[in-house]
């Protein structure tokens, strides 16, 4: 007895929907095979963030960041449409092998700066007079620059900015220019650096700053010269202008 018709019809659209279910089977294996991909390509990423930190390269740090922002998003999202591949791809293409050399840089500079911090940090020691000369400190803090007659010297570090006095050991030592210079909003934390010298009687004296300027070496003539006396502070003996900016003597 040959098939009918309709039997084969059914033939068919069983083979077929065998078809499909394979389909749906290999679907399915490559969605999960996505996802482990996916985090893998998430742990990589967060691999090159820890690399960049390593090797205190901020360029890499940004794009690595970047990338590893894009990533999740892609996993949230779920949708591998090209729009999401093309972004993945154009930070890729951001990272360079060209730009290597900014990881020597980076941690070179970085190097540079600890060797430097720390060799700041120790006393040091320069004669106050230079071939007859005063010598003097200049740093600014704030935008305002300062100068104070160069002594031996440490440096304190990352100091609560709105401080009158700061104590070390048993002693209070005063902080130039105090509490109210440093401007911050309400709830707001700044620190600053402390330059910590010695007076003549061997009194210590605090002076926030934010960066350390060329030492300044003046004759005692010059320096009277172009003081311009200012009694509005009694911590500030008066005022110096020099190629275009303005300078506040301290007294110590």
């Amino acid at each position: 007895m040959k098939p009918t018709k309709k039997i084969l019809g059914a033939e068919g659209f069983f083979q077929t929907k065998i078809k499909l279910e394979n389909e749906l089977i290999r679907l399915e294996e490559l969605e999960r095979d996505a996802k482990v991909r996916i985090n893998s390509m998430i742990d990589l990423s967060e691999e090159m963030i820890q690399l960049s930190k390593n090797n205190e390269s901020p360029y890499f740090l940004q794009r690595s960041k970047r990338l590893n922002a894009e990533i999740i998003k892609f996993k949230i999202k779920n949708e591998y449409k090209q729009k999401e591949f093309d972004s993945l791809f154009h930070i890729l293409e951001k990272i360079k092998s060209e730009d290597k050399i900014e990881f020597l840089d980076s941690a070179l500079k970085n190097r540079i700066n600890r060797i430097a911090n720390h060799l700041i940090e120790k006393k040091i020691s320069s004669p106050q007079k230079l071939n007859g000369k005063l010598v003097f400190i200049c740093y600014m803090l704030e935008g305002v620059h300062f100068l104070i007659p160069k002594k031996s010297y440490r440096i304190l570090r990352d100091i609560p900015a709105f401080k009158k006095q700061l104590r070390i050991k048993d002693k209070l030592v005063p902080l130039f220019p105090g509490p109210g210079f440093v401007l911050m909003e309400e709830g707001e934390k700044k620190q600053k650096n402390v330059i910590l010298l010695k007076d003549s009687s061997k009194k210590e004296h605090g002076f926030y700053f934010d960066e350390l300027k060329e030492d300044w070496a003046v004759s005692k003539t010059s320096l009277e010269e172009m003081l311009e006396k200012d009694s509005t502070n009694g911590q500030i003996l008066g005022k110096i202008k020099r190629k275009g900016k303005l300078y506040h003597l301290v007294k110590i």
